[in-house]
């Protein structure tokens, strides 16, 4: 594996790109966002078009040009519906009280209304999948809404469990978090009439990016802001999840240290003294250093998953996006 990031571009110049794909995809969403109940619409809005980085939509579009074709902004749609989806079943979960800066969707319309609208996204970007004639593009999304939905589950028999494995820690967040970003690119390519091999690099490389964004979203919580991240941060303690930070820690740390984070950990939920004790140790420990190492490590994975598709004379606008896309993703703060 590689030591450094390749083909990086400037800040700028990346955001400039991904804004130009952002808004036709923004633009999709207004456009098919329809349902015969405006409730729908009302809730469905509220959590769709309160911000966002776009990012799975993007890649789609950017995976679809990097193959040689051109993914439609329609289709690019279904990967925004689903994650907004994941997003309000999560916060009902969660009883999160804030979402992208704001109260978060449940505080505003009640659980019930967002689960069943939650139903309805992922009901909808089937419907957008269906009308893609090649019977591979749903397929990737019946795999990837499966292995989505038994990220949720897992993710909910892990929590409490404060001696989780960090083998299991990671079943979770590909199966939560990657797998989407991961078929976000496999079906741009396959959209685009790739072949198997380039599909699959480009499955990869969403894989291993999608590794890198949930570790650094794990990492910012035991030291970022509210402010940065637009949703509460230190929240993982208080609602029994454990992630690569505190694992690391507990891992690497002294016996009597050991027991106490262990013991800090369950009290963390009703306890915000033992919630603020357990961070510092596991900042202490370098519980966040490793998991920015080891989310850098997946991004430059990503990376090489396409070194293959680099012609010799370098590569083209969109590949070199994706690559681009590796350090954003490991630097970014929110």
């Amino acid at each position: 594996m590689a030591s450094s990031f390749k083909q990086a571009l400037p800040a700028d110049e990346l955001r400039r790109r991904v804004l130009a794909l952002a808004q036709p995809a923004d633009q999709a969403l207004k456009d098919t966002l329809t349902s015969h109940v405006p409730y729908i619409e009302q809730v469905s809005g509220y959590i769709i078009f309160s911000g966002g980085k776009r990012l799975r939509p993007v890649l789609y579009l950017l995976a679809a040009a990097a193959a040689g074709g051109q993914g439609q902004p329609r289709q690019a749609a279904i990967f925004e519906y689903l994650h907004a989806a994941t997003l309000l079943h999560d916060d009902v979960v969660d009883e999160a009280g804030l979402r992208r800066g704001r109260p978060a969707a449940r505080t505003q319309y009640g659980n019930d209304a967002v689960i069943l609208v939650g139903d309805f996204l992922f009901s909808k970007s089937y419907s957008l999948a269906a009308e893609v004639a090649d019977h591979r593009f749903v397929n990737a999304l019946t795999d990837c809404t499966t292995l989505m939905a038994e990220g949720q589950v897992l993710e909910l028999l892990f929590t409490g469990d404060y001696e989780l494995a960090e083998a299991d820690y990671r079943r979770v967040i590909q199966a939560k978090t990657a797998v989407l970003i991961a078929a976000s690119c496999q079906m741009g390519a396959i959209f685009a009439g790739a072949d198997d091999a380039l599909i699959e690099s480009m499955y990869t490389y969403g894989m291993e990016l999608g590794m890198a964004f949930q570790m650094v979203d794990d990492a910012l919580d035991y030291v970022g802001t509210e402010h940065e991240f637009g949703k509460p941060v230190g929240h993982d303690l208080a609602e029994g999840k454990i992630t690569l930070p505190f694992i690391f820690a507990r891992e690497n740390c002294g016996p009597s240290q050991r027991g106490r984070l262990l013991e800090l950990a369950a009290a963390a939920p009703t306890d915000p003294a033992a919630q603020a004790e357990a961070k510092e140790m596991v900042r202490k420990a370098g519980g966040v250093e490793h998991t920015m190492a080891q989310a850098k490590a997946h991004a430059l994975a990503a990376q090489e998953a396409l070194a293959a598709l680099i012609p010799p004379q370098g590569p083209g606008e969109h590949l070199e996006t994706l690559l681009a896309l590796a350090p954003y993703v490991v630097e970014r703060r929110s």
